[in-house]
């Protein structure tokens, strides 16, 4: 025996199934709903119209929630209200039914049941109803035979976004509504759209909706002509964080590396460490912002910047190998002058020895006015002649006289070389801040017009 709630349930079942479906217009029922639909109805065929059907697409943005700069995506939170006119329904304009907006609030069990416009969105990557208990959707039919359809859905597109100029780079995106299947000769969209920038929540991008060009609302593909409809959004980076993450650090540290010509040449380990250090920083820097910047086809905007900051940074570091190289070479200069004195000097020592052998102790001669001098050391005694001794002074006072002459001359020379490396680092100063200010000159307003074309 079936029980009473048994029953009840199989009633209720069998209630839901007969208010869910479309009502057909029979003699009995003509005065019994607000609409019908003829026997004969057929949802596989566009309602007959003088023409294409209009269908008005109105969209509402309530978010946009995110902008993968990876995958090239958009993500919408939007209201979609598809409305067009089903001339085959029948009204009972007289049914109290009707609001008096002249509207009735249809079921969505409605929905699989008639006839729906063909909807495709271009570049939809995903489409998602939002539900709760069912569907939130809605169904309203009019007494002038329109239906409006509405979902509350989320939708990801894709967008072709282009990296060249980041982060000064402009997106535009763009959503479209059309038919996949037929024509503007059968189907005309017609849309407008609303952004709720109030409960927008903050993006990498300032956004901005906009009307869509005359030529993206129709499609050309087959030699045929599809009409289109929606909306577009412009894209404009919010550039503060980059240009004080990465533009002013990099900034400073060129600014910082023009110290090192003011630091001495000899001064070796302080000037070298100045510059490896900023050398190997901006290194980092450029592998960080290359991991986090989206993929271009070629360098970006910030890691042209970079990669520049790094070769201005390099060639300092040149200017300093060059100054030390002319250190090194007046050292190498000066030990090979040494080495040449040392060698004259054991020359001249050789001769003077050679000479003096010559003038050994001699037996003594009774010459007039002549004088004799004795030498005495580790007991051998020499005699040395007037004009030996004379000899060996002048020789001793050539000496000397040359090896002054080289000294002053060695440090003439060493003073013209240290005046040609302060000459080079004084033109380094103002060579390398006119190359950066004349780089900056060309880069910004590059990138600029880039992001205007």
């Amino acid at each position: 025996m079936i029980s009473f709630s048994s029953t009840l349930f199989i009633f209720l079942l069998l209630l839901y199934h007969s208010e869910g479906d479309v009502p057909v217009c029979t003699a009995d029922s003509m005065g019994d709903n607000p609409f019908c639909f003829p026997p004969d109805y057929n949802k596989d065929l566009i309602p007959p119209q003088n023409g294409s059907l209009h269908v008005h697409v109105e969209t509402f943005i309530f978010e946009i929630s995110k902008i993968d700069d990876q995958a090239l995506t958009m993500t919408f939170e939007l209201y979609l209200d598809l409305t067009w006119q089903e001339s085959r329904i029948i009204v009972n304009e007289s049914h109290p039914a009707w609001e008096p907006t002249g509207s009735f609030m249809g079921s969505t069990n409605f929905v699989p049941q008639l006839w729906l416009p063909d909807i495709q969105i271009y570049k939809c990557k995903q489409f998602q109803l939002r539900q709760i208990v069912t569907d939130v959707a809605g169904l309203i039919i009019f007494k002038n035979k329109d239906i409006l359809y509405t979902v509350s859905t989320e939708v990801i597109i894709a967008c072709p976004m282009k990296f060249a100029a980041y982060p000064l780079d402009h997106q535009l995106c763009k959503f479209l509504v059309g038919s996949y299947i037929h024509d503007n000769t059968q189907i005309n969209f017609t849309g407008s759209w609303g952004h709720d920038e109030e409960n927008q929540r903050a993006q990498q991008y300032e956004l901005k909706a906009l009307d869509l060009d005359i030529n993206d609302t129709f499609l050309f593909h087959a030699d045929r002509t599809f009409s289109q409809t929606g909306f577009q959004v412009e894209l404009k980076r919010r550039r503060t964080p980059v240009l004080l993450q990465v533009y002013l650090t990099t900034g400073l540290f060129i600014i910082v590396s023009w110290i090192s010509f003011i630091v001495p040449p000899e001064v070796v380990p302080g000037r070298m460490a100045l510059l490896v250090t900023l050398f190997l920083v901006l290194v980092n820097i450029f592998n960080s912002v290359t991991g986090n910047a989206p993929k271009a086809e070629g360098l970006t905007a910030v890691e042209t910047w970079v990669v520049s900051c790094i070769i201005h940074v390099f060639g300092v570091l040149v200017e300093y190998a060059l100054i030390l190289k002319m250190i090194q070479n007046i050292k190498r200069n000066e030990v090979r002058e040494r080495k040449r004195e040392q060698k004259e000097m054991q020359r001249q020592m050789e001769a003077t020895r050679s000479t003096s052998e010559l003038n050994l102790y001699r037996p003594s001669e009774n010459h007039e006015g002549g004088k004799q001098c004795l030498v005495k050391g580790d007991g051998e005694t020499a005699v040395l002649r007037n004009g030996g001794r004379a000899e060996t002074q002048f020789n001793a006072e050539a000496t000397a006289n040359s090896r002054l002459h080289r000294q002053i001359k060695r440090d003439v020379k060493n003073e013209k070389h240290k005046e040609l490396q302060e000459l080079v680092d004084k033109v380094a100063l103002y060579l390398f801040p006119c190359i950066f200010g004349v780089f900056n000159l060309i880069y910004w307003p590059y990138y600029l017009l880039l992001i205007e074309a």
